[in-house]
């Protein structure tokens, strides 16, 4: 058969199947101007919440959120923390890493930070150690960390970091944040800064927190972590003070005293934030992946190695 016979076929083949595309095809341009959209909300909504905790409490920390690892606007807020203290040693401990795709610290390894990363999912610790190169930068560890196991555990891998003492400090496990944050800082895990996640379904001044023997790993309820002021009242006899909560309601942040007098000190009531977990859809860009962390850590160790 000729190319000619066979072009008025082939358009009518194409003219049959148009009303058959044409409905998913629309539907799915609908959902894609409908995905725009709804980060443009968000976006909003974040900015409108930092607008409100700048008129309430100015000078809160949590005004300068953004995200470009983290779950929502955490980076921003550590970088400022430690714009206003000083980066220290520039090191850390991260304890619910997750698979290094979301969290607290990925940001600061690019900046050149060191530390350690930690998480109970061997499945999230095998992606981290299969996509990264090893490095004296970052040691990554498959540890369910308790309260029983902190201040043995913690201390030795420390170490490896050969600095006095820890800038920052993030836990985030979905069970006994509190007993877990409270075991390392009454050893020898004293860090400037402390980012917990806290339990926003329980606004000041209620105060509740998972019990040690019931802390397995957690099903999705709300039986988890601690309430604000649970945290806030055990961190303050250790020298910790409340300087700021991220727009989510997730993470609180804790400055050792006496480097908390370079923030100002407001109520926690002012400083809680309800939760608004779907603030964590924002994007930041592209989907995440460790491969520009890969090619910093792999250039720090080709540079120690000259």
């Amino acid at each position: 058969m000729s190319e000619r016979a066979c072009a008025p076929k082939t358009f009518e083949l194409v003219q049959s199947m148009l009303p058959i595309i044409r409905k998913p095809f629309r539907r799915l341009m609908s959902e894609l101007r409908d995905l725009s959209g709804h980060q443009t909300r968000l976006r909003t909504e974040l900015a409108e919440v930092q607008q409100t905790m700048a008129q309430i409490t100015p000078g809160n920390p949590a005004v300068h959120g953004y995200k470009i690892y983290s779950q929502c606007d955490e980076d921003g807020i550590i970088e400022h923390i430690f714009g206003v203290l000083g980066d220290g040693y520039r090191t850390f401990v991260e304890i619910g890493c997750s698979d290094g795709l979301e969290n607290n610290t990925h940001a600061l390894l690019l900046k050149g930070w060191r530390g350690i990363w930690l998480d109970a999912d061997a499945k999230k610790i095998s992606t981290v150690r299969r996509q990264l190169p090893e490095s004296s930068q970052l040691t990554v560890q498959c540890s369910f960390v308790t309260r029983s196991n902190a201040q043995t555990l913690l201390p030795e891998l420390v170490k490896t970091l050969d600095v006095p003492s820890i800038d920052f400090l993030s836990v985030d496990i979905d069970g006994d944040d509190l007993g877990v944050v409270s075991c390392l800082i009454r050893g020898p895990i004293r860090p400037r800064v402390i980012c917990v996640e806290y339990n926003a379904k329980f606004p000041p001044p209620m105060k509740v927190a998972v019990m040690p023997q019931r802390s397995t790993r957690w099903r999705g309820d709300d039986y988890q972590g601690a309430s604000l002021s649970s945290l806030c009242d055990d961190l303050a006899t250790h020298g910790y003070r409340l300087v700021a909560c991220n727009a989510t309601g997730a993470n609180a942040f804790f400055v050792k005293c006496p480097a908390d007098a370079s923030f100002p000190t407001y109520p926690i009531e002012l400083l809680y934030q309800p939760a608004r977990y779907h603030l964590r859809r924002l994007n930041s860009g592209h989907p995440a992946s460790l491969a520009f962390l890969a090619d910093a850590l792999l250039q720090a160790s080709e540079k120690s190695a000259r």
